[in-house]
């Protein structure tokens, strides 16, 4: 979209861009707040933000969801 950093800071709320450069880096995870503002400053879902955290806690949901849906076997004696 070639929305400059301190313009996304701003956006944000922020003052200055060393927040922003930190989720850009992967160095800190935003707040809800500042992912749903994300979200709507570049127009994308939330879970576009965040590919690799998002497929691998769905992996394991379902994963645990398959586990959960399995019958149980009862013991025979």
């Amino acid at each position: 979209m070639k929305l400059s950093t301190s313009y996304v800071a701003r956006l944000l709320g922020h003052r200055d861009t060393s927040t922003f450069r930190g989720f850009e880096r992967g160095d800190r995870l935003p707040s809800l707040v500042n992912t749903l503002r994300l979200s709507i400053i570049f127009r994308v879902p939330i879970e576009f933000l965040f590919t690799e955290l998002y497929a691998s806690l769905k992996e394991k949901i379902r994963a645990e969801e398959e586990k959960l849906a399995r019958p149980v076997q009862q013991p025979l004696f």
